[in-house]
């Protein structure tokens, strides 16, 4: 009979590994871990001259402000959510179709060339995002309004019209992160045996065939992986994008002002908010991220135990 090794035996033999993720583990615990005593702030009245534990416990009276205007509460969440299921649709779909595509160029420096000029829109900042949108959208000057005059049509005042934002969102967050978010699909396929596509080939199977039959149930388990990494967040939104690329513009907020955005605003003074709300919001949101990757991996679990998170 087999004796299980301990956990200490285990880290001596693989001490080179355990010594490689370290620098990982630390930073991990500095930022994600140490920080986390500040969440007892969304349950206080914080001042900073008593500090976060000496300062006044007031139950839950801070996330009253998340939920005491129902209307904005509702609107709030409604596209925070909303947003989150499209940009994680739309974007997991362009990325498998990129990687797909990547991965069916012949020459190796061309695809190399390729994919180096897609990741640039990742490392923009948000601030120059604005500037670029704004070259597009601006009523006078703008590009597409431009090409609408030429055309005979009415300019469009893009940033006092809430309609067009959806769109206007979705392009942008594609443009800057499909490039860097096929990454890993690329890496997946490229990891593929060549000779499952030499034995398709030989059975007359087309390219068609062989990505339906092969590419893509071997991108499952990541697709699977990766979406439920993602329901994390599924309360939190990207600030740059909905704060600083629609210039916080309130007559947009129906369309464009999430959960963030709106923390956002509360930190910034547009609102009678302090840290201790700001702080419950988030607290809100980490709750239902867990909660929501915990029970979608227990349903992935009972469905296809080999695509679940634990």
């Amino acid at each position: 009979m087999m004796h299980k090794k301990s956990f200490f035996v285990r880290i001596r033999e693989q001490k080179a590994l355990c010594l490689m993720i370290l620098p990982a583990v630390v930073f991990l615990f500095m930022f994600h871990y140490m920080p986390l005593f500040g969440l007892v702030m969304a349950f206080k009245d914080f001042n900073y001259t008593d500090g976060i534990w000496n300062s006044p416990w007031t139950g839950l009276a801070n996330f009253e402000y998340l939920f005491v205007m129902k209307n904005v509460t509702l609107r709030i969440i409604k596209n925070t959510v909303a947003y989150y299921i499209l940009f994680t649709a739309l974007g997991t779909v362009c990325n498998i179709i990129l990687a797909l595509m990547l991965n069916e160029l012949l020459s190796p420096r061309f695809t190399k060339y390729t994919h180096t000029i897609m990741i640039l829109p990742t490392f923009i900042s948000w601030i120059a995002v604005t500037y670029i949108a704004k070259a597009f959208l601006g009523t006078t000057d703008g590009l597409f309004n431009n090409l609408l005059q030429k055309l005979g049509r009415e300019p469009v005042n893009w940033y006092m019209t809430a309609k067009y934002w959806p769109a206007i969102l979705t392009v942008i967050t594609l443009w800057k992160g499909t490039g860097y978010g096929c990454i890993l699909y690329l890496s997946t396929l490229c990891g593929i045996d060549p000779a499952l596509y030499e034995a398709a080939t030989i059975d007359g199977a087309n390219k068609l065939q062989q990505v339906r039959y092969i590419s893509l149930p071997m991108l499952l388990p990541l697709v699977s992986i990766m979406l439920l990494l993602s329901l994390g967040g599924i309360m939190t939104s990207n600030t740059g994008l909905f704060y600083r690329v629609t210039l916080n513009t309130g007559i947009l907020y129906s369309t464009t002002q999430t959960i963030d955005a709106y923390v956002m605003n509360a930190i910034m003074g547009t609102n009678n908010a302090n840290f201790n709300m700001t702080s419950a919001v988030t607290f809100f949101q980490s709750f239902v991220g867990l909660v929501m990757v915990v029970a979608t991996n227990l349903v992935v679990r009972r469905i296809a135990p080999e695509n679940a998170l634990f």
